[in-house]
């Protein structure tokens, strides 16, 4: 099944390439637009994330998930899976252009019009280019996706700052959206080395039909849980409320993207290569979770005990509400990490049926808690988010052990030893909270003692001398050259 090592490390290296590029300039260019353009702003254009989510989940759709499972994937298996997702893609945008007014008065703004309209047309444009993006994965080509990912997000950014500089408020965050949009359409039509013909096989359909609408399905329930929230501040609160929990969001998202980033698009890819050796499979997969979770529960728990001095130094006391937001949202995601991945075990093993039923189940209670607690406050809705995480990790959980030899006791002990680690070494920076001090004085005592303390804890475990090595001298290329039977 071709060198798994050397695929994970050239995955992994083409992530944090791109994550690395992006998130510095990203963090800079989200601190020159809070300057720039105000909380309301943001939150009203944050109504129309919800559009931008679903285009998302279609271009990346289960029916790109199932093509990259098979493998001995057809041309009409790929054709017949685009013009399925475009048609669907068009069905979707038609009816969300015509209810663009309805939406509107809905949440009594009128600029949501064309704003919804454009998102309308944006979701179908970038919906056609699924199968494509499905296809560099299928063939572990971690590289071109990168660089496309690098461009389409750089060369909008002057723009869309020239534009807030000129006053045009949500108009100006449009204009990032829709540019990087087009430029990422256009990259991947041009270099990817598939395009689509005219052909429609029912026999690839019925194939690879129910094994993509399962994970599509549950992936759109993902979306408009994940978007209600928004949906339900912009609803019951004000536009800043809005904009305060989207720049919480974002604060904590920029981390963990950089961590999924670097993994998310890697995983399924090389687990689906060796999906016929169970004993190899389920150790990669392990090691998956392990390495996850040395990274991102640090840095959750970090932020999170960190979120007011960060704040209040980047984005100024405009901001303070986001503080509160942004601490809970890192302790959902520090809970999300926990079981992040075992997805990806249930698509190698062919059970989405686990992954649309864990989110019709987990949905359904999920929004039950989120509707009630948005009669409540913004942070009982942020309350009920961490509730969903808990109740994700405990279905997760009880589905992996059922399809694999993974109990509960051994998904535990993956992640114990970071998660106790990371609060233990938060102590001090929680305690530094207490005391009146200046946001940079705070940090520049806090982050090097949570650090140092964590490296202690956890400076005798095997994969942070592992990760360890990999920084100071620099493995990737050596490890890439060993034996292709070398164990991942």
């Amino acid at each position: 099944m071709g060198n798994v090592r050397a695929e994970v490390i050239s995955g992994v290296k083409w992530g944090a390439i791109q994550k690395l590029t992006l998130q510095p300039v990203q963090f800079v260019y989200g601190v020159v637009l809070a300057r720039l353009i105000s909380p309301e702003d943001f939150g009203i254009l944050a109504l129309t994330g919800f559009f931008f989510a679903i285009a998302a989940q279609l271009q990346s759709c289960g029916l790109g998930a199932a093509l990259i499972r098979k493998q001995d994937r057809t041309e009409a298996d790929c054709s017949t899976m685009f013009w399925f997702n475009t048609a669907a893609s068009l069905l979707f945008s038609t009816l969300l252009f015509a209810a663009a007014p309805w939406f509107a008065d809905f949440f009594r703004q009128p600029p949501l019009v064309n704003l919804t309209r454009v998102s309308a047309l944006m979701m179908f444009l970038n919906s056609t280019a699924g199968v494509h993006t499905a296809l560099f994965s299928a063939v572990r080509d971690f590289k071109t996706p990168a660089i496309i990912g690098i461009i389409s997000t750089l060369i909008p950014m002057p723009f869309t700052i020239w534009s807030a500089y000129l006053g045009w408020g949500y108009w100006a965050l449009m204009v990032q959206s829709v540019l990087s949009g087009l430029l990422n359409l256009v990259l991947i039509w041009s270099l990817s080395p598939w395009k689509p013909k005219l052909l429609w096989s029912g026999a690839s359909f019925r194939n690879l039909f129910p094994f993509g609408i399962r994970l599509t399905l549950s992936g759109l329930l993902t979306v408009f849980y994940l978007e209600s929230r928004r949906l339900l501040i912009g609803k019951f609160y004000s536009a800043a409320s809005l904009g305060n929990f989207n720049r919480g969001f974002s604060l904590v998202a920029m981390p963990e993207s950089l961590i999924s980033g670097m993994l998310g698009g890697v995983i399924y890819p090389v687990l689906s290569a060796i999906q016929t050796d169970e004993e190899r499979l389920l150790h990669v997969y392990r090691k998956y979770i392990r390495l996850n979770n040395i990274v991102s529960q640090f840095i959750m728990l970090t932020l999170a005990c960190n979120a007011r001095a960060i704040i209040l130094l980047l984005y100024g006391p405009a901001w303070e509400e986001a503080v509160l937001y942004a601490q809970l949202i890192c302790i959902g995601t520090s809970i999300n990490a926990l079981a992040s991945i075992n997805s990806n075990l249930y698509m190698v093993k062919g059970r989405t049926d686990i992954i649309l039923k864990t989110s019709v189940i987990l949905r359904v209670l999920s929004l039950s808690a989120m509707f009630a607690a948005a009669f409540i406050s913004v942070v009982a809705i942020c309350w009920a988010a961490v509730f969903s995480s808990v109740l994700w990790c405990v279905l997760s959980f009880h589905y992996t052990a059922q399809i694999s030899r993974l109990t509960w006791w051994k998904q535990c002990t993956d992640f114990a030893p970071y998660v106790s680690s990371a609060l233990l070494a938060n102590l001090p920076a929680l305690l530094l909270t207490t005391v009146p001090m200046a946001p940079y004085l705070h940090l520049l005592l806090a982050l090097p003692c949570s650090a140092g303390i964590y490296w202690l804890l956890l400076r005798k475990d095997a994969l942070m001398g592992e990760l360890l090595l990999l920084l100071k001298t620099r493995l990737l290329r050596l490890i890439s050259k060993q034996s292709p039977d070398a164990a991942a």
